[in-house]
């Protein structure tokens, strides 16, 4: 009797683990023929806020905004701007006068004519001598509404030392591979008997905007880069964000022996379009960040 008890558990256990392997190899299959389902649209997408380029109000306002948070964040300086394009008109943009952007109010932003790099009214202040850059970005990309200029020290390395700088993050992958670097001496051309570092002309600023192609960033040997987005808050969190690779690509070379890092390859890039953050969430934070830091 004792025996059959025996044989019997034996036969129970032996029959619940054929069935809790069969279960599991059916749930192993299901799971290697299921398709990974991917969201339908860009999560930058979903939740942005384009309130602030509704009018050409809401756009300068939000400029003004803008240019103190650059500030704030390191990527401007003295120096640079930050332009946005005409809501009625794309072919006017609003950039501020020729003044530190940590200063810029709204009374001091000045239309400028995209074809020319010219402001509109001749009687207004004079605008910055690098609204070029601007303009050529304008002239040639109609996908962008916002242009940044900075003499970002943290990018300036990667246009000297013949490394490029690469989308490293996560939150960097709207970098291309490998981003541009326009060279001005290319733009003067050999026959120049004088030449400087700096765009003064839109001849020049074309030249750049096609070296830039579709980068949201433009790298200027010795000088700084330039950034575009659709919208003002793509745009700046796209510059910070820039600004940030370059400070980390930079550390990760110099722990690496021999120079290798491992950056964002093009599969992640290609998918970067999907699982790429919201930009409204970075842009509410530094304008948090910069109204405590004003507070102090």
């Amino acid at each position: 009797m004792e025996r059959k008890v025996k044989v019997g558990l034996a036969a129970v256990v032996i029959a619940l683990c054929m069935g809790t392997f069969a279960v599991a190899q059916g749930a192993q299959e299901g799971q290697g023929a299921q398709e990974v389902k991917e969201p339908q649209e860009s999560v930058s997408r979903v939740a942005e806020d384009t309130d602030h380029m509704s009018t050409d109000e809401s756009r300068k306002r939000e400029l003004v905004i803008a240019s103190h948070l650059l500030v704030d964040q390191g990527v401007l300086d003295s120096f640079g701007h930050i332009s946005v394009r005409s809501a009625t008109d794309p072919n006017v943009f609003f950039i501020p006068k020729a003044m530190p952007p940590a200063e810029v109010r709204y009374e001091d932003i000045v239309e400028i004519d995209v074809q020319t790099g010219e402001k509109i009214d001749p009687d207004a202040p004079r605008p910055n001598g690098e609204r070029y850059i601007h303009a050529g970005i304008y002239k040639t990309r109609p996908d962008v509404n916002c242009v940044i200029h900075s003499h970002t020290m943290d990018v300036i390395p990667f246009t000297l030392a013949q490394v490029p700088l690469k989308p490293v993050l996560a939150q960097s992958g709207f970098l291309p591979l490998e981003v541009p670097v326009f060279e001005i001496r290319d733009a003067w051309g050999p026959d120049a008997e004088k030449r400087g570092v700096q765009i003064k002309n839109l001849e020049h600023a074309v030249y750049a905007a096609e070296v830039m192609g579709d980068s949201p960033i433009l790298l200027l040997r010795g000088h700084g880069m330039n950034a575009a987005g659709d919208t003002i808050h793509r745009a700046v969190v796209r510059a910070i964000y820039t600004k940030i690779n370059a400070n980390v690509q930079l550390q990760a070379e110099l722990l690496s022996r021999d120079g290798n890092i491992v950056a964002i390859d093009q599969k992640e890039h290609d998918f970067n379009v999907i699982e790429n953050f919201d930009v409204e969430r970075p842009w509410d934070n530094f304008v948090r960040i910069m109204e405590e830091n004003q507070a102090k």
